[in-house]
């Protein structure tokens, strides 16, 4: 019995870190993960936006993402989940240098 529990608790486990892992990583080197950076690097300089460590970067990414294409500032992205990580990793970096 104690054996069969063990088992159950390392699957849980196991399942568990599965689900709350990223899905893959992004790849810094991608064109979509430069656009990211930039567009984040623009809204800071160009148009003054705070960045607090409060911020949802996710969700700001997201939102940027979705306004640079709907404006037609962005044409076309590549890969999102790479604007995105490439937006997330610059705003972490302006949030720790302020």
């Amino acid at each position: 019995m104690k054996c069969s529990r063990g088992l159950s608790v390392a699957a849980a486990v196991s399942a568990a870190a599965f689900v709350f892992a990223p899905a893959a990583t992004a790849d810094p080197d991608s064109p979509s993960y430069g656009q990211g950076k930039q567009a984040i690097d623009e809204q800071v300089q160009q148009f003054h936006v705070q960045l607090s460590p409060g911020t949802d970067l996710n969700q700001y990414c997201q939102r940027v993402l979705n306004s640079d294409l709907k404006s037609g500032k962005i044409g076309r992205v590549d890969s999102g989940p790479d604007f995105i990580a490439g937006c997330q990793d610059e705003g972490r970096t302006l949030i720790a240098s302020h």
